[in-house]
C-alpha cells in the first residue's frame, strides 16, 4: 500500500505558514544564482526557479520548478491563490481559492519519456478543471511559425471542462483497457515553456472519467503512437533549450477561473521502474 497525503496536513501547513520540514524555501529574485548545494545537474540554465528540497515542502509563489527528493515539480499561476504541497515519495496536494486565474502544478519528472509508465492515485479532488498527465515537447530546429515546434500535451483522467469541444479530432484507441480519443487545438501567442508562443495542444481524452481512490497506470507510449497516427508531429520531449522551463512531464492539477475553493491530493510514481 502506498503512502498518500492527508489534506488536513496540507491545510495545517498552509495555516501555520510552514514551507518545509527542515529546508527553508529559497525563492530566487532578479535571477540570482541558486546556491551550489541546491543546483540540479543538467538544469543549471533554469536556476532562477529550480530548487532542491530533501523534505516535505509547500510552494506558494507564482512560478516555481525544482525537485523534492527525486521528483521534479512545476507550480505556475497567473494570479489568484493556489499552493502545492509535496513530499519526497511523490505524494502531493493542491489547494486553490476561487477567482479569475489559471493554475497548473504537480510532481513528476523534468523530461518526458515516451517509454514511461506513470502510476498515480487521487484520493480526493473537488472539481479541478483537469486531472491529467501533463507535459511539453520542443524542437528549436523547426520554424516558430509552425505550431508543431512546441507542443503542450494532456492525457486526461478527470475533468470538469471538456477540451474536445474546440479541438480537431484525431483517432480513437485503446490503452491499458481504456478507450481514448485524441484531439488537437492551437494556442496563439500564449504563455509556454519558451515564452509567449504559438503552439499545439495534444489531448488524449478517455471515454469515461477515471475513479478516485484507486491506483492507475498511464502507458505513455500508447498516447505518443496515437498522436503520431493522427498525423501530428511529436517534438523532442527531453530538451533543455527552451527559455523558461525544461520539457517536464508531471501528474498535474489544473484549474482555470475556479468558481469556488477546492483541493486535490494524491501520489505519482514510476510504474515501469517497480
Amino acid at each position: 500500500m502506498k503512502k498518500y497525503f492527508c489534506i488536513k496536513t496540507i491545510l495545517l501547513l498552509a495555516i501555520c505558514g510552514i514551507v518545509s520540514c527542515s529546508t527553508e524555501q529559497k525563492v530566487p529574485e532578479n535571477n540570482e544564482d541558486v546556491s551550489e548545494s541546491s543546483a540540479i545537474s543538467n538544469l543549471d540554465k533554469f536556476d532562477a526557479y529550480t530548487q532542491k528540497f530533501t523534505d516535505a515542502t509547500l510552494i506558494t509563489q507564482n512560478h516555481a520548478t525544482g525537485h523534492v527528493g527525486d521528483f521534479f515539480f512545476t507550480h505556475w499561476k497567473d494570479g489568484g491563490s493556489a499552493s502545492l504541497q509535496l513530499d519526497t515519495d511523490g505524494s502531493f496536494g493542491v489547494s486553490w481559492e476561487g477567482g479569475g486565474y489559471n493554475y497548473v502544478g504537480g510532481p513528476g519528472w523534468h523530461y518526458g519519456d515516451e517509454d514511461r509508465v506513470i502510476g498515480y492515485r487521487f484520493d480526493e479532488e473537488s472539481g479541478a478543471s483537469y486531472i491529467t498527465l501533463y507535459g511539453w515537447g520542443y524542437d528549436e530546429t523547426m520554424p516558430e511559425s509552425d505550431p508543431a515546434h512546441l507542443v503542450e500535451y494532456y492525457v486526461l483522467q478527470r475533468w470538469t471542462y471538456d477540451p474536445s469541444q474546440n479541438g480537431e479530432y484525431g483517432t480513437t484507441f485503446m490503452s491499458n483497457g481504456i478507450e481514448y480519443s485524441t484531439y488537437r487545438s492551437v494556442r496563439e501567442n500564449k504563455p509556454s515553456i519558451n515564452g509567449p508562443s504559438t503552439f499545439y495542444q495534444y489531448w488524449s481524452k478517455p471515454a469515461q472519467q477515471q475513479p478516485l481512490e484507486e491506483d492507475h497506470e498511464i502507458i505513455f507510449t500508447d498516447h505518443v503512437q496515437a498522436w503520431a497516427e493522427s498525423g501530428w508531429i511529436i517534438p523532442d520531449m527531453n530538451n533543455l533549450n527552451a527559455s523558461d522551463d525544461p520539457t517536464y512531464q508531471v501528474m498535474a492539477v489544473e484549474v482555470f477561473n475556479p468558481g469556488q475553493d477546492g483541493t486535490a491530493s494524491g501520489q505519482v510514481w514510476d510504474a515501469k521502474a517497480q
